[in-house]
């Protein structure tokens, strides 16, 4: 993609000084071309775009499936259950107190649980896949939100492809280069994910979400 900018000099130097050199040199060629360096920066932040639907889409399935089993365990709201907190880890057990005094005062009387799901951080839904507390959704051979894992798939191959979902949605979302991070094993990673929660939810996300032709456009010299 050729972006029809070519600041002058003192433009330049301006969103250099805005945006920082240290961020923007990632991006420059050794040529040392910056013009071509904001490009580049600008066309990853593009790619960028182009997650935000995939990992937005599979991080509320996986979230919602874990909260509608963890509600077939404890109870609609899991979240006071003690016999769940007991099993948590301490830091996990005050992220779920603290999200939740959080938006009972916030919402007051309006609250419901569907808050605290949506308050949770991600870290705190991809624990509950770890080993330590693999008995909270796959006992008994249950799969959680995962439905359609193959048989030939087990939790590890979940609690992997989602740590590699995770650290890939931290770059995604704090900014960094991704275009030569490899996108495209990302992007069939949350596929795969997403595929394993929900067919149909998946063939949106393809329809909506195409990094290949991003990728493709990149600014040349």
């Amino acid at each position: 993609m050729q972006y029809p900018f070519s600041p002058m000099p003192a433009v330049l130097s301006g969103i250099e000084s805005t945006m920082s050199a240290a961020r923007l040199v990632r991006f420059t060629p050794q040529n040392g071309n910056k013009n071509h360096g904001l490009r580049t920066y600008v066309w990853n932040a593009r790619l960028c775009e182009e997650f935000y639907i995939p990992l937005q889409f599979t991080e509320v399935a996986f979230r919602n499936g874990i909260h509608r089993r963890l509600q077939a365990v404890y109870g609609r709201d899991w979240h006071a259950n003690p016999k769940l907190l007991a099993t948590l880890p301490h830091r996990h057990r005050a992220d779920l107190n603290e999200v939740a005094s959080s938006e009972t005062a916030k919402r007051g009387p309006a609250f419901t649980i569907d808050h605290v799901v949506g308050g949770l951080p991600f870290g705190f839904w991809h624990s509950l896949m770890g080993h330590s507390l693999a008995h909270i959704l796959w006992k008994y051979g249950i799969r959680g939100p995962f439905p359609h894992l193959p048989m030939t798939e087990n939790r590890q191959t979940v609690f992997d492809k989602l740590e590699m979902m995770r650290k890939f949605r931290n770059n995604v979302m704090h900014h960094y280069a991704i275009f030569d991070k490899g996108p495209m094993t990302e992007y069939h990673n949350i596929l795969a994910l997403l595929g394993w929660m929900c067919p149909h939810t998946l063939w949106l996300v393809k329809e909506l979400s195409n990094p290949a032709a991003v990728l493709q456009r990149r600014p040349q010299l």
